[in-house]
């Protein structure tokens, strides 16, 4: 593993990976570190003042571990939070608009078209449980009906 911790920074970065602007208030680094760089089972302590010398390390010491435990929270993924209802309705309404030309009388009748949609009752089947979300949203994730493929018959 490769560390690189730089406090002033509130940078840490792991195997390339880095987030800066953490909060590593609370992991006790000493006020002179300027760095800790880490390569595998040893490393060295950089510190502000050039008076004094880099330190060599084969142990990381307790704050640099407190810094890796930021680094991982960083690194988690928050998970998505499910719609709300609002956001529900509009995922309807945009559903139903795409598909409003499939009302369009002439659209499924062979005697004004060539070719014409031959199955307009299945987009009336598909709209029709959408729009029960967009007239009653509900909040959280819905398995949402699958619109149906465009099937066009040739007279």
């Amino acid at each position: 593993m490769k560390l690189t911790i730089i406090p002033v920074d509130g940078s840490v970065g792991e195997n390339g990976v880095f987030y800066n602007n953490l909060d590593l208030s609370s992991c006790g680094i000493p006020a002179d570190v300027h760095a800790l760089q880490w390569q595998d089972t040893a490393g060295w302590i950089e510190y502000k003042s050039a008076l004094v010398q880099n330190q060599d390390i084969t142990e990381l010491p307790a704050w640099a571990n407190a810094c890796m435990a930021k680094w991982t929270e960083a690194n988690t993924p928050v998970p998505p939070q499910p719609p709300t209802a609002e956001q529900n309705k509009t995922t309807a309404v945009d559903k139903l608009q795409a598909t409003d030309w499939t009302t369009i009388p002439d659209v499924g009748d062979s005697t004004k078209s060539n070719p014409y949609l031959s199955n307009v009752q299945d987009f009336v089947t598909y709209r029709n449980a959408v729009r029960q979300y967009a007239i009653n949203p509900i909040a959280g994730n819905i398995n949402w009906p699958t619109l149906p493929q465009e099937v066009w018959t040739t007279v």
